[in-house]
């Protein structure tokens, strides 16, 4: 079928495996940036309601954003009907031409269906976790979805027993439908975020579902992620584990020098001032600042001094006064490194 829309050209490339999840509240436009330069090769917008876009709500439109520099996103609909859902990926991609004319950033990697979300104001609209007790209608979702041209993702949950179909049977059908990916989360709905994913199950679907399934679950290190790489996932979603170590996606997952992640933050905290405002950056900077600076002298002390700031412009100025103690200790250090070589060569020459 014609692709009326363009599609991302890094769609072809063979991407690194560890990708960063859809997260309600968090995965704004400049967090997803910051996570690009991390070294997130795909990232997904937050869960962005078809209805809020129907009707027009411009909070919801301003979820739609794309900047410059991000890795491919994809965009992550939940909807509890097909025709509210593709009406509403429509308008989002008519949204996405603008924002690339205006600013030049890609177009979306994928066109994503939520069918995980635990949450009861969410389910309650036919949604999320509640399509899996609903396999038509989640099958004709995916199947209307793909007529726009863009690969289709969709995020499940395990499903419990008491349903009408298995995973196993649930996946089938979303497969045959035509999704590209299923990215399967090892926990039931009933279980929301609490207990241990239950990872055979994601990697035994992977092994069924060869070059199909993504997994998700209690990825907090690279050993976690190979798990699920080793048994066939195409790739693997951090989402508390990419807040708990942002670093995760470096292909060296441990901590660079404190004064690179000072600079990382303070750049983070301005792109979201300009995205948003300096009330969202206090947030956002304090949100991100928890996983950082693990094991590094001064970290408790400036974590408790920013928890209690308001204003960004005092934050950013903590920042700024421990990037810079940082980096005078760090050429005090080096300095004295090199005076005790310099003693021990005098010494061998004596």
């Amino acid at each position: 079928m014609h692709n009326k829309y363009e599609t991302n050209p890094q769609n072809e490339k063979n991407a690194p495996a560890l990708w960063l999840a859809p997260l309600a509240g968090i995965t704004i436009p400049p967090v997803r940036l910051f996570f690009s330069r991390l070294g997130a090769v795909i990232t997904h917008t937050e869960m962005v309601s078809a209805s809020g876009l129907l009707y027009k709500n411009k909070k919801t439109r301003s979820m739609l954003e794309v900047l410059p520099g991000e890795s491919p996103v994809v965009l992550q609909l939940f909807a509890g009907d097909a025709d509210s859902l593709v009406r509403a990926a429509e308008f989002a991609l008519s949204v996405s031409d603008e924002n690339r004319t205006k600013n030049g950033a890609a177009p979306y990697f994928a066109l994503g269906i939520n069918m995980a979300c635990p949450m009861p104001k969410v389910q309650k609209r036919g949604a999320g976790a509640k399509l899996l007790e609903y396999p038509e209608t989640a099958f004709s979702m995916v199947e209307e979805l793909k007529r726009i041209g863009l690969p289709v993702w969709v995020k499940i949950r395990k499903i419990p027993q008491k349903n009408g179909l298995t995973t196993h049977q649930f996946i089938e059908g979303l497969v045959e439908a035509g999704a590209d990916n299923v990215c399967l989360h090892g926990r039931t709905p009933a279980q929301r975020y609490e207990g241990t994913a239950d990872k055979q199950i994601v990697c035994d679907m992977a092994r069924t579902f060869p070059g199909r399934i993504s997994g998700s679950g209690d990825v907090y290190t690279h050993e976690d992620a190979k798990v699920y790489l080793d048994a066939g996932c195409v790739g693997v979603m951090a989402a508390r584990g990419a807040l708990a170590n942002p670093f995760i996606f470096r292909d060296d997952p441990s901590y660079p020098p404190a004064e690179e992640q000072l600079k990382l933050l303070r750049q983070f905290g301005r792109d979201v001032c300009d995205w948003a405002n300096p009330r969202i950056a206090v947030i956002m900077v304090k949100r991100l600042l928890a996983g950082m600076l693990k094991g590094q002298h001064g970290a408790g002390v400036l974590r408790r001094e920013i928890a209690r700031e308001l204003d960004y412009e005092r934050i950013a100025g903590l920042l700024e006064a421990e990037e810079e103690k940082t980096i005078s200790n760090s050429q005090f250090t080096m300095h004295s490194s090199q005076c005790k070589m310099d003693i021990i060569e005098l010494g061998k020459k004596i």
